[in-house]
């Protein structure tokens, strides 16, 4: 409470100080009226006297008054409108017409260590402005930048609170390593964006070739993101304050089996697995002849998913206010943002808040510091950022829960084994929800220095300082039922980087108006080191709740054997670069650039510090050409664009190329003492840098006045070197080593266009979209390495336990498994009427054991496995048998064909938006549906189902008597199973089917917004510049075949769990998601 207090009354202090900032002078009284090009007044245009600090602004009438000298020139400015500069000649009344700046050419691109005209670009930049970041009003901003941006894919874990998100510019080049780019804020490297809200975002450009990244050496082989935050623009004072109020819902849920269907499917298996079983659950039910014959009265039984109960419909809400001015020496900008973000699921939720301060001061005509300060707080509640194997995540499996409130029978599931948990109300999954307390909490300082020199002209010298400290804290608390003993875990980290660096750019004077040459040259130092410690307790007090666990988190009961303590001193590192860059144009048509880097980094050996990177490029304006002269109705802009160079990926541990050590005791003569002894990983001194070289081809182009525009680049990126953890020989001391084994491609090409399809004053319409083709591809891999790994979502049942493959010719994220051939039909057999026994025929594969036990009402014929309804695997080999050998590709992860559209309308004062993602191809591995089609022994008994299993192949049927009896004969099965699609759901183990690798093709509506924008004549009168108000709908639908909740999904990336555990990428994989939302956000945009 007294930190909001504090808050609102600075935040009251410096907005009151902003409006002392104009000064006025004495002299020549002027008096006029500024207005736009339709000849609307303007308020709050900067209206300057050119040579002195007299300055005013223009009211809520458009009307200003200053005092100039008879010969002097009145400035008038505006952003997003031309500075017009008007002589006095003796005047007192001058009014002025502004025109809105068309940017296009002469926009300013933001490029690593400086800015460039779009007109003077060589490499390839894609930039996304506020207004495109703030129409989807989303908590990360990385997701509003999805379909927007040709070479960039953007994907999200799921929809849980905090989900991460993952960014890939041009596919990312490591198999192993971490393929995220760059990110920049402000010039500071930072690890992520989610914490800065669009609001304060003025732009978001994306270095994508080596042209463009080069300049960032070991850091830039995945692409630079370059966000630059709002700063005070001009000398009046400006305030904007923005908010919304968001509802969300849940997009989809799964749909299972209705009341019948799930007695019938539990009733069956149960009786499959033993009779013993199956009489439980008929007494559970009342159904059967013997319990009351009630099978009948559950198809008018509604089936209760336990997944609603978890579900909610939550309201979450935004506020930013940004309040900027100065005068001509000093200027303020001061942004503040609260954002709270409830989780659809009960106990979740996600909020931030970031406050940020930026001081630029003209100390002398040639000498300027600035000054900026950036604060964040994040809290992340109920993440449930796990699986169990064989189940999923509690909200994944809630489905599974007592789907029948009040059974007919005798409600006693002693008989259920191991699946008595599915129907036991002490196992309720809602109160196992509210079991687990999951808190995550970071926060963020970050602060920056510099000063710029301008020396001479054109030579300016600028030199950065930059501080940032991070520090975490969670908390993961469980009340006693989820283990039967109460349990928390604490885990803080803090970590802090340093960055300095000095930069010289000179543009070289006197060289005629055809020729322009300039440089930069610049030293980096970048330092950063991170800390963490664990401690966890188990078996509190039956009085203990949250708080009182973690603030006596050693009070435990030490005989369960739970209590554990970690403390982890990070490895420091530290690189230091020297960069240079070269310009040169000829008559602003042919242009070059030059770069290079040489950067010397503690991530890698002594005999591998430094990495050089060189990269060069070449532009042709083809439309300034005077052969083109003629072309000028219809043609604005064409260049064409060439590049090559190399870049880095250092974005990796700094303890690879170590020998590490663990403590461990030894036991001498009875004495017990503490030693060291390697912790596995032999130390490599001749580790090497992840190189990436870049080449790029692209054209610019815009026609008819800039009606239609866009670009298109084709580019080859090859990526040597790659770090791979190796097993080696153990009798050596140690288990692994990481070296570099191998070469990755990724080949593509990339178009965005737009169209400004209508242009008139009171009606604008404009269409854009972006068009990807990315093929990712091994190149080379070296033979000892361990191709193979799992995900092992079924545990150790899993088959095959390497359900993952890095393969030459193939991309990142190669899913392994069997396909299926549907299932065994009657006739894949000869059926003995007289003992009732199934024979396969000659030339039809036999099922393999990896099913595992296989319960059957069946008969089959000795030493055979295949019967009737059996699940049916490719014999891929064709040498008759159905084996290990014949685990095949079952596909891709990632879509080669990804992109979006989006349409911008205006009309007077209303604003339509729409905006949509899409992909082509890629595969979802559906380890949730895999997971309903086996029967994992007596676990799942009692357990409900996904709807799809009532058209699985049935073996069992209820007669007319109302009991329940086995079909074993050809006719009656082929009659009962006409319609069946997927085979018998009863084998025990985790089997990878290709049924359930999915296409992952969709089409996204991210956004619909409609907005209004009030009249100045009405709103100018409350001193209000402008004020709009706007409906937006988020995820209103998805079109796809996949049958899961998303096709966009990425539970666990990393989950990996065989052959170097939690290092592989388990791209694409559904395993204990959290649904999607639909959102309905109202919200205004408020301006004075």
């Amino acid at each position: 409470m007294i930190r909001k207090m504090l808050a609102r009354k600075a935040l009251i202090t410096l907005f009151l100080s902003m409006f002392c900032l104009t000064s006025f002078a004495q002299g020549h009284l002027v008096t006029g009226a500024v207005t736009d090009a339709n000849g609307e007044l303007m308020i709050g245009v900067n209206v300057s006297v050119i040579g002195t600090t007299n300055g005013t602004i223009t009211d809520i009438n458009g009307q200003y008054s200053i005092s100039a000298p008879a010969n002097s020139k009145l400035q008038f400015s505006f952003i997003g409108y031309n500075t017009k500069i008007v002589p006095v000649n003796n005047q007192n009344k001058i009014d002025v017409k502004l025109v809105e700046d068309a940017k296009t050419l002469d926009e300013v691109v933001v490029i690593g260590y400086g800015t460039v005209k779009k007109r003077d670009l060589t490499g390839s930049v894609a930039s996304v402005n506020n207004e495109a970041l703030i129409a989807n009003p989303v908590s990360n901003v990385s997701q509003a930048l999805q379909g927007r941006l040709p070479g960039v894919s953007v994907t999200a874990q799921d929809g849980r609170p905090g989900a991460e998100v993952s960014i890939r510019v041009r596919g990312g080049g490591s198999i192993t390593q971490s393929n995220d780019p760059l990110f920049i804020v402000d010039g500071f490297p930072v690890g992520s964006i989610s914490d800065i809200p669009s609001d304060q975002i003025e732009s978001i450009d994306v270095l994508k070739d080596a042209s463009s990244t080069a300049i960032y050496g070991a850091r830039g082989a995945n692409g630079v993101i370059l966000v630059t935050t709002k700063g005070a623009k001009a000398e009046k004072v400006s305030v904007s304050y923005s908010s919304y109020m968001q509802v969300k819902t849940v997009a989809k849920t799964l749909d299972v089996l209705d009341a019948q269907d799930y007695v019938l499917h539990t009733w069956s298996y149960a009786t499959a697995y033993g009779s013993a079983y199956g009489n439980s659950v008929a007494q559970y039910f009342g159904v059967g002849s013997a319990n009351g014959n009630n099978y009948a009265k559950y198809a008018d039984v509604k089936t209760h998913d336990y997944t609603d109960d978890i579900l909610r419909t939550a309201i979450g809400q935004n506020h930013n206010l940004n309040i900027a001015g100065g005068n001509e020496k000093t200027k303020i900008a001061f942004a503040a943002n609260y954002l709270d973000d409830a989780g659809i699921k009960i106990n979740s939720g996600y909020s931030r808040f970031n406050g940020s301060l930026k001081v630029q001061q003209q100390l002398l005509p040639n000498l300027k510091v600035d000054f900026d300060i950036r604060y964040s707080e994040i809290k992340t509640d109920g993440k449930e950022d796990s699986a169990t194997n064989g189940k999923g995540s509690l909200i994944s499996n809630a489905y599974s829960f007592r789907p029948i409130d009040e059974p007919f029978g005798t409600g006693n599931f002693a008989g259920f084994g191991n699946g008595d948990s599915n129907v036991d109300q002490t196992f309720n999954i809602v109160d196992l929800v509210n079991d687990v307390i999951q808190k995550n909490t970071k926060n963020n300082l970050r602060g920056i220095a510099s000063v710029s020199w301008d020396i001479i002209k054109g030579l300016t010298a600028r030199s950065e300082l930059g501080l940032g400290r991070t520090t975490s804290e969670n908390k993961y608390y469980e009340n006693g039922l989820t283990n039967s003993y109460k349990y928390a875990k604490l885990t803080k980290g803090d970590s802090w980087n340093v960055r300095s660096a000095t930069t010289l750019n000179y543009e070289v004077q006197g060289l005629g108006k055809d020729h322009n040459l300039s440089f930069l040259l610049g030293n980096e130092i970048l330092a950063s080191k991170s800390n963490s410690s664990q401690i966890t307790g188990a078996g509190y007090s039956a009085s203990f709740d949250f708080n009182q666990a973690f603030g006596k988190i050693n009070m435990t009961n030490a005989a369960l054997g739970k209590d554990s303590y970690s403390n982890t001193i990070g490895t420091p590192s530290k690189t230091v670069s020297f960069f240079g860059r070269a310009n040169y144009s000829f008559k602003g048509r042919y242009l070059l650039t030059g770069t290079l880097r040489a950067d010397g980094s503690s991530k890698f050996s002594p005999n591998n510090h430094w990495g050089y990177f060189p990269a060069g490029a070449f532009a042709w304006r083809i439309s300034d050409e005077p052969f083109l002269e003629s072309s000028k109705g219809w043609l604005d802009n064409l260049k064409l664009r060439l590049s090559y160079g190399t870049s880095g990926a250092d974005n990796i541990d700094p303890s690879l190329w170590k020998e590490t050590w663990t403590t461990s005791t030894v036991t001498t003569d009875g004495k017990t003492s503490t030693v060291y002894k390697p912790a596995g990983m032999l130390s490599n001194p001749d580790l090497k840098w992840e190189t990436t070289v870049s080449r790029n081809i692209g054209v610019d182009f815009g026609f008819w006045n800039n009606r239609l525009y866009g670009s298109l680049d084709a580019y080859w990126n090859s990526t040597k070197d790659l770090l791979m953890e190796v097993p080696i020989d153990e009798t050596t001391g140690y288990s692994y080593q990481f070296q570099n084994i191998g070469k990755t491609s990724n080949k593509g090409f990339e178009l965005s266009l737009g169209a400004d399809i209508i242009r008139k004053k009171d009606f604008t319409l404009n269409v854009s979209a972006t068009y990807n083709y990315n093929k990712n591809n091994i190149e080379e891999l070296r033979d000892d390495v361990t191709a193979e790994y799992g995900s092992q979502w079924a545990s150790t049942s899993t088959q095959p336990n390497f359900d993952y493959l890095f393969k030459v010719g193939s991309s990142v994220g190669l899913i392994r498994g069997y396909k299926c051939d549907g299932f065994y039909k009657a006739d894949d057999f000869d059926y003995n009427s007289s003992t009732g026994v199934y024979t396969l025929k000659s030339g039809v594969a036999d099922l393999p054991t990896i099913t595992g036990n296989y319960p059957t009402p069946i008969k089959k014929a000795t030493g055979q496995n295949a019967f009737p309804g059996a699940i049916k695997l490719h014999d891929a080999d064709g040498n008759g048998v159905v084996d290990t050998k014949d685990v095949t590709d079952l596909g891709e992860v990632t879509p080669q064909h990804t992109g979006g559209f989006n349409l911008n309308m205006n009309y007077k004062g209303f604003d339509l938006s729409a905006g949509f993602a899409w992909a082509i191809g890629g595969k979802v591995y559906n380890a949730n549906a895999m997971a309903n089609m086996y029967g994992n022994k007596d676990v799942s008994i009692g357990a409900n189902r996904l709807a799809f299993v009532k058209d699985c192949y049935k073996v069992y049927d209820v007669n007319s008597s109302g009991d329940l009896v086995a079909v074993t004969d050809p006719t009656a099965l082929n009659t009962l199973n006409a319609n069946a699609k997927y085979g018998l759901p009863y084998y025990e183990n985790g089997i990878v089917l290709s049924t359930f690798v999915e296409d992952a093709s969709y089409l996204r509506m991210n956004t619909l917004t409609l907005g209004y924008t009030l009249p100045k004549n009405l709103t100018k009168k409350a001193s209000i510049q402008r004020l709009r108000v706007y409906v937006t709908g988020g995820n209103l639908f998805t079109i796809t075949g996949y049958s899961g909740l998303d096709p966009e999904v990425n539970t666990f990336s990393n989950k990996s769990t065989t052959a170097n555990s939690g290092k592989f990428p388990t791209l694409g994989l559904d395993w204990g998601s959290y649904p999607r939302a639909r959102t309905f956000t109202v919200g205004l945009n408020l301006e004075f």
